[in-house]
């Protein structure tokens, strides 16, 4: 096969996946409510209060000669 040959199948498919996906991007963009979004981020953060942790016990183990 001559390597300056191009497969025009596969930039067909190549080029309408691109193009595709492209389109859905493009509607998931349309698609946010920006109200909601706004409404979300103005909202404080309330995080859960942390958990007092206790220290791992350490193996005290001896090696015996």
């Amino acid at each position: 096969m001559n390597k300056n040959q191009y497969d025009f199948p596969g930039i067909i498919i190549i080029t309408i996946f691109l193009i595709l996906l492209s389109y859905a991007g493009y509607l998931a963009y349309k698609s946010i409510d920006w109200d909601v979004l706004k409404r979300l981020e103005a909202q404080p953060i309330v995080l859960p209060t942390p958990v007092p942790t206790t220290p791992v016990a350490s193996p005290t183990a001896v090696l015996k000669k």
